[in-house]
């Protein structure tokens, strides 16, 4: 597993480059941090979204889900981070990332919830975009679902992009595809290997998985472009993944 970070200084110091939408070039080195060019962070707005709910937060559980104070639970939209309970690599950091933004470590524990598509999934969890005030500028906010890919610790993940595109979703494939060719996170040991998928399945897998052992119609694919659809590892055939 990775070394733990200081999280919350690396939203400020190690997401500088500008999101763009283009190909995966190389990486370039973080620069200082400066208000001006704050604006230019991943997953930094200048201001809330319309609608945002202010909301209280209890419990962190993992790095894409968490508990408010009046019990409901959140999952994050758009994301998926490595498993706690499974012991994946970088779990703990994912977790760590989103504890620290959500002030569990200093009492500021109010963010902000905003919603794309169905408000909550068959669960009853909200499905929600997350935010919070800028740890370093009190003028600007963070999208934590946008920064965290930003960082490597989550990948982008949609049950169904075909029935509703999220309204970020370009830009949060573009997130991955920066901190993958920065090798950030969980990337920093990433190599492309051959998965397959069906038709709607929401999952990627190895073809000898036992979930496909009876689908005639499986398509091939490398793993960075599943990941980049928006297609999560399978949990059994892939979870060390």
């Amino acid at each position: 597993m990775g070394q733990c970070i200081s999280f919350v200084n690396d939203v400020v110091q190690s997401s500088q480059q500008p999101v763009t939408t283009g190909g995966e070039g190389a990486a370039a080195a973080a620069a200082p941090s400066t208000k001006g060019s704050l604006l230019s962070q991943a997953g930094v707005h200048k201001e809330l979204p319309a609608g945002a709910e202010l909301q209280t937060v209890r419990n962190v559980y993992d790095g894409d889900t968490l508990t408010l104070v009046d019990e409901r639970r959140v999952r994050f939209l758009g994301i998926d981070t490595p498993e706690i309970k499974e012991q994946q690599a970088f779990a703990q950091e994912a977790k760590a990332y989103t504890k620290d933004l959500c002030g569990l470590n200093n009492g500021n524990t109010q963010i902000w919830l905003t919603y794309d598509g169905d408000k909550k999934d068959h669960y009853g969890r909200l499905l929600a975009f997350v935010w919070v005030q800028h740890p370093s500028d009190k003028n600007a906010y963070l999208c934590i679902n946008e920064g965290i890919v930003a960082q490597g610790l989550a990948t982008v993940y949609t049950p169904n992009l075909k029935k509703h595109k999220l309204h970020n979703w370009d830009t949060l494939v573009a997130l991955q595809k920066q901190a993958r060719a920065a090798k950030r996170g969980m990337w920093s040991t990433f190599q492309d290997y051959t998965v397959v998928k069906t038709a709607n399945g929401a999952a990627f897998h190895k073809r000898s998985c036992q979930h496909i052992s009876s689908v005639k119609h499986l398509t091939e694919l490398s793993a960075i472009q599943a990941g980049d659809m928006g297609l999560h590892p399978c949990r059994t055939c892939l979870a060390d993944a």
